[in-house]
């Protein structure tokens, strides 16, 4: 009898370290969504407000140089130029992003499925543009500085247009420069991907970028020949 009870117990204590090893490694990994999910969020908050800053820059450059042509611009060239402005199609190198909904891939179990959002294709646009976007197109619409790219009930509106997936996201810029700023470790692309929605990116040396017309949307307001008329900046 005592021969066998010294490994027996040997055996014993062996397999309780074995399974409190395994509970405590299956207590770690429940934690590792919530503290990622958080770890995300930071880097997007951080990437929106670096796009932010730069945008206000552009913003008060442009301001300045208005400021120097509107004073010699005549009061019928004020309202004339209040009417429509013109956003011309370009093409130059940069980069085709298509976003599709993913019926595979990891879900969270908070109940979220690969559906893809307004702000999901909206992070992507701020992340070219900070990339070095020039000029951007969703699904064939032109996206400027006025442009609307909301959800309206089960579909995305885009300059009041509805647009279906998949949905690809043209931009004329430095296509290294944009195609590393997607890529950033934790940021929107790596979130998006972790819910199942696939996001590809290729780069190509001639990528056309819609044109845009954009009407002014006052019915009653004129343009005073007494003030400086801020028409709309050049087109992203």
């Amino acid at each position: 009898m005592k021969n066998w009870l010294l490994p027996v117990t040997f055996v014993a204590l062996i397999t309780g370290l074995l399974l409190a090893v395994q509970w405590r490694s299956q207590e770690a990994s429940r934690s590792v969504l919530p503290s990622r999910r958080i770890e995300d969020l930071v880097v997007l908050l951080k990437t929106t407000e670096k796009a932010n800053s730069q945008l206000s820059e552009q913003v008060r450059e442009l301001q300045g140089q208005l400021t120097k042509a509107g004073t010699s611009r005549p009061a019928g060239a004020l309202v004339a130029a209040s009417q429509s402005h013109d956003y011309p199609a370009l093409v130059g190198p940069g980069l085709i992003v298509t976003v599709a909904e993913g019926t595979g891939g990891r879900r969270p179990t908070e109940g979220n499925s690969a559906v893809v959002h307004a702000e999901d294709l909206l992070k992507i646009i701020n992340e070219l543009r900070t990339g070095g976007g020039e000029a951007i197109s969703l699904n064939g619409h032109r996206i400027t500085e006025l442009s609307e790219v909301v959800t309206a009930g089960q579909h995305i509106m885009v300059n009041q247009t509805p647009v279906k997936g998949p949905y690809k996201i043209r931009a004329i810029g430095p296509t290294e420069d944009m195609k590393t700023t997607l890529g950033l470790r934790g940021g929107v692309v790596e979130y998006l991907q972790f819910y199942g929605i696939s996001v590809d990116a290729v780069a190509r040396k001639r990528v056309e970028v819609a044109g845009y017309k954009w009407k002014s949307p006052w019915r009653f307001a004129q343009p005073s020949s007494r003030s400086m008329l801020r028409s709309p900046p050049p087109a992203f």
